[in-house]
């Protein structure tokens, strides 16, 4: 027996989510942007159009009475073209798949396979909005319904979706350095890592309860492995090749304190160094 035997009710249901899995084996969902929103942006992108056709009119028409009929006409037209026919592609190809209106419901466009709209991409299902307007947007409205995935002609031909864009604020948790024990001074070098380092650790750390273990192994690894590199960890690289979260924690635990004290230190030397002393320190540390 199939799904759809299971459920007739449910094959017939339209879903708004759209899974893509990368090539990582990373599984991200978006929720499809529906017909009555996309509509809206629309409008709202509308009114914009129009308000830039008739302050441009406004404008032409002072220029005519100056420079010509003519050429107030002539501007006319072509700003009028330039609207209809690049603003919805352009403001995709340059403003990360939205334009005015998808901003203000925070919808945006994306390639089919959940990569950024490309130029060619957002240019191209905007040069065949034409088709989707005919019969006042029939043709789009029923396209979106029968094609899957609310897609419109323009969609169908560049290979794009509208998503509606999630801002989820991830939780964090504070790192206990009382539990964590410090690296010992004996099995490291004079490396001392900068505050950016300390402060990217933090930030995972901060955030490792919505990983999986597994995923959260192979983030940390790289910059553990790199970090025990730099720093010539002698200590027990098995801490650094199967618990590399365990190992950036026991750096953090290490440094943080003492790059606060040095910074301190550096503040209050600075006030009375010479400007020379000053700059050859920037120097050093940025190296």
């Amino acid at each position: 027996m199939t799904r759809a035997d299971a459920d007739p009710e449910g094959a017939m249901r339209v879903s708004t989510a759209l899974v893509i899995e990368t090539p990582e084996n990373v599984r991200l969902t978006y929720r499809l942007a529906g017909p009555a929103t996309r509509l809206l942006a629309y409008l709202i992108d509308l009114i914009l159009r129009i308000g830039i056709v008739v302050a441009v009119y406004f404008f032409a028409s002072f220029a005519g009475v100056v420079a010509g009929q003519g050429v107030s006409i002539g501007m006319c037209l072509v700003v009028q073209f330039l609207i209809d026919w690049a603003y919805f592609g352009v403001s995709e190809a340059f403003f990360r798949g939205k334009t005015v209106g998808k901003h203000v419901f925070a919808l945006r466009v994306l390639q089919e396979k959940g990569y950024p709209a490309t130029m060619w991409g957002a240019l191209l299902r905007n040069f065949v909005r034409g088709a989707d307007n005919l019969s006042f947007f029939g043709v789009g409205f029923v396209t979106m319904f029968l094609s899957g995935k609310f897609r419109r002609l323009g969609d169908l031909v560049a290979e794009t979706v509208v998503v509606e864009e999630r801002r989820v604020r991830v939780p964090r948790e504070p790192i206990i350095l009382e539990k964590i024990r410090p690296l010992s001074r004996n099995e490291l070098g004079s490396f001392v890592p900068s505050g950016q380092t300390l402060a990217l650790i933090e930030e995972f750390l901060g955030r490792r309860n919505v990983l999986t273990y597994r995923r959260g192994h192979a983030m940390a690894y790289l910059l553990a492995r790199s970090l025990a590199k730099r720093l010539q960890y002698s200590g027990d690289p098995q801490q650094v090749e199967r618990y590399p979260m365990a190992f950036l924690a026991a750096v953090y635990a290490t440094f943080h304190q003492a790059h606060e004290k040095t910074d301190d230190d550096h503040d209050v030397a600075d006030a009375g160094a010479e400007p020379h002393s000053r700059s050859r320190r920037m120097a050093e540390a940025a190296t």
